[in-house]
């Protein structure tokens, strides 16, 4: 069995024919130009469970409208490797950003930042719902608050790390860092609620339709999560 460093270093971060004359600036550039991503990805426990070359495979089933996926396409990001930790219950997202991502000049986007951190956020719950750590259903982000310690430079590798704080029944608190690196300068932290709604079609029918209810939810669970189990894992 392959080890997990291995098993990333056999991932590429772009196969798209399309992409391929980005491929030798981002084998020094990207992900694989950092000096500390051989230590992190030498733990077993950090599991490689999304890449940014999964995402734009001609294969991908995210759909076009995905965010991460458009700005992977346009370089607005350089590079992605997601991974999880279930010992930790810590999901990353390791990232090169590229360089046309600023407010203030050659300073990131605030907004950008809380986008990936959102999303990482997001991350942590649905590995944690596909682990069963979690209960079932889609949650939304319902409340969020950042805070913006330093600037990030535009061109940037980051690591986003979010841990979960608490559970209540449908609710989970989560919180992120922003860093350089591990044990690195904390460029942004933030904190998120995120909820299953109650109403979600998973939830319990009226006895009347509650045959019918059960197979029609779960179709439309496997339209809505298909597309992103095929990335993940």
């Amino acid at each position: 069995m392959k080890s997990q460093a291995s098993l990333i270093e056999t991932l590429p971060s772009y196969h798209s024919a399309e992409l391929a004359d980005r491929d030798a600036l981002n084998s020094k550039t990207g992900l694989q130009s950092v000096d500390w991503l051989e230590t992190y990805r030498a733990d077993p426990a950090n599991e490689a469970v999304l890449t940014a070359g999964a995402m734009l495979s001609n294969n991908a089933k995210l759909p076009p409208d995905h965010i991460f996926s458009a700005f992977l396409k346009v370089g607005l990001l350089q590079d992605m490797i997601c991974t999880f930790n279930a010992e930790k219950k810590e999901f990353s997202s390791l990232i090169t950003l590229g360089k046309n991502v600023c407010g203030h000049p050659t300073i990131v986007h605030g907004g950008l930042t809380a986008a990936i951190v959102d999303e990482t956020l997001g991350g942590l719950n649905y590995m944690m719902k596909k682990r069963g750590m979690l209960d079932p259903g889609p949650a939304f982000t319902v409340h969020m608050t950042m805070d913006w310690k330093k600037p990030i430079p535009a061109g940037s590798h980051i690591l986003c790390t979010a841990s979960m704080d608490s559970i209540e029944g449908r609710k989970t608190w989560v919180s992120a860092t922003v860093k350089d690196k591990p044990d690195g300068v904390v460029y942004a932290a933030g904190k998120a609620l995120f909820v299953i709604p109650k109403k979600h079609p998973l939830d319990h029918p009226t006895d009347g339709a509650k045959e019918q209810g059960h197979a029609q939810a779960a179709g439309q669970r496997a339209q809505t999560e298909s597309a992103v189990e095929q990335q993940i894992e």
